[in-house]
């Protein structure tokens, strides 16, 4: 597996150099985008679940290492590959590891179509972020099998700054390689669809992500989701309030539902704060009992959340980007997590279990396209 990688990577670069080469001064529009990406982490956690004794664990993680390239490919269409390199024994199944592989075409100024491996239309700006901009996070945004095949249209309105899309796709209750991997190769052929719209608009200083979601959990049987994103950017700092509410029926409204704020501040060009907190809950009358899943007995009716559970969690963090590399990005996060469910020995009685997380890290960004145009022009 690590042979096959090295051997496209070099593949690129080959093919890299002799675009750029034909073209004297880019790779356009073969490649607009060509990066290797990557991110490390320094990892503590303290994790209580009261009266027990706290867990310590600690060590350095490797969280991402990606390769992305995009381009144009002539008469409106173009395509993105966003693939996670990962070496595993053993088989992987197709497009497991990739996040993105979709082949766009612009059929004019206004609509756009899209086919291919993608992320689900759910609004949401934690959500639409990288992952690998993501220090910590909400128990939804982990649990997301979120790149799934998928075909979609967009309509761009006259003045730019709003999108409609229409997207039909797997469904996330399809297991991923990584949540179930002894079911994986099975879970396809119970044709589960999920239908996805969603609207994004850009008004001055504020933005909105929006959509409305159905996920089918089994045949003919669905999850609604309602993800209302908005975001405030200014010139030194910005900070954005997700709001997402689940359904798994039509009388489940307030039972289960998610909210999320992030903010940042510049204090220098090179320094970045950072604050973050969220609460979710689920109470849904048609889920499992807490016993159940967590002793392995069921899954969640919904995916996205804990059942019997109500959580919250806050942190603050520092991102430094050196003035000398703008391509090199360290960070240092704390936070505190607080999961609050029925007592496995006594589920009368609620217990808490509590998580603190520090983390140290840096991620870098290799530009291979910037990289070869430079040395083209000199």
């Amino acid at each position: 597996m690590k042979k096959h990688h090295l051997a496209l990577f070099i593949l690129l670069l080959l093919v890299s150099f002799s675009s750029g080469s034909m073209a004297q001064t880019s790779l356009s529009p073969i490649f607009s985008d060509l990066f290797l990406e990557a991110r490390a982490d320094f990892e503590y956690n303290n994790f209580r679940r009261v009266p027990s004794p706290d867990n310590n664990t600690f060590g350095f993680r490797g969280r991402y290492f990606n390769l992305r390239m995009g381009g144009e490919l002539g008469g409106g269409f173009s395509y993105f590959l966003r693939q996670r390199i990962i070496a595993r024994p053993g088989s992987t199944a197709l497009f497991d590891n990739t996040d993105f592989l979709y082949l766009n075409y612009q059929a004019s100024d206004h609509f756009s179509f899209r086919i291919g491996k993608d992320a689900l239309y759910v609004g949401g700006y934690e959500y639409d972020a990288p992952p690998i901009d993501v220090y910590f996070n909400s128990y939804y945004w982990d649990e997301y099998n979120c790149f799934q095949l998928a075909a979609s249209t967009a309509y761009t309105f006259a003045d730019g700054k709003q999108k409609i899309g229409l997207q039909v796709a797997a469904s996330p209750y399809i297991y991923s390689m990584a949540t179930h991997p002894e079911l994986y190769d099975k879970e396809y052929t119970k044709s589960l669809l999920s239908y996805n719209l969603m609207w994004n608009g850009t008004f001055g200083h504020f933005n909105t992500l929006y959509s409305v979601n159905m996920f089918e959990r089994k045949r003919g049987s669905f999850m609604n989701v309602i993800a209302l994103g908005h975001k405030l950017i200014y010139d030194n700092w910005d900070i954005y309030l997700d709001f997402m509410h689940y359904s798994l029926g039509t009388d489940d409204w307030g039972k289960c539902f998610g909210l999320v704020s992030c903010a940042n501040y510049k204090v220098l060009p090179w320094l970045n704060l950072f604050a973050k907190g969220g609460y979710e809950t689920n109470h849904s009358k048609y889920e499992c009992l807490y016993a159940e899943y967590a002793n392995g007995l069921s899954d969640a009716h919904n995916i996205l959340a804990r059942p019997e559970t109500d959580s919250y969690y806050y942190g603050l963090g520092v991102e430094i980007v050196p003035t000398s590399c703008s391509d090199v990005r360290l960070h240092c996060c704390l936070s505190q997590y607080h999961n609050r469910h029925p007592d496995l020995d006594n589920p009368s009685i609620k217990t808490t279990d509590r998580s603190l997380y520090a983390k140290v890290g840096v991620t870098w960004f290799i530009d291979i396209h910037r990289m070869v145009v430079s040395k083209l022009l000199k």
